[in-house]
């Protein structure tokens, strides 16, 4: 196995493993906003670990390299949006205050 698979899969390890603590500490409240914040920075780090180790695999080829640290920055910043918008409806949803539909 390559160095580059280990990282990675060090990394997704890690991140489910935080996941599970950070689950543990809020006690499953997926509407609290320690919960939500909490998260948000471990799928972060998580995205941009892993496109780092895939852009320091391709370094021989500096544009793919560099396209690929962009990629993961854009990925990085859409997770937030859409995870803030997803834990905004979670909340409104068990709140009470919207429709059931999906």
């Amino acid at each position: 196995m390559s160095a580059s698979l280990l990282v990675s899969a060090a990394i997704v390890i890690v991140s489910c493993v935080a996941f599970v603590v950070i689950g543990t500490v809020y006690r499953w409240d997926v509407t609290a906003r320690g919960y939500a914040r909490w998260t948000q920075v471990v799928g972060v780090l998580a995205v941009l670990g892993l496109a780092g180790v895939a852009a320091y695999d391709r370094r021989e080829d500096a544009l793919v390299a560099v396209a690929i640290g962009v990629g993961g920055v854009v990925l990085a910043a859409l997770y937030v949006v859409w995870h803030r918008r997803l834990a905004a409806r979670v909340r409104d949803l068990l709140a009470g205050g919207g429709s059931q539909e999906v």
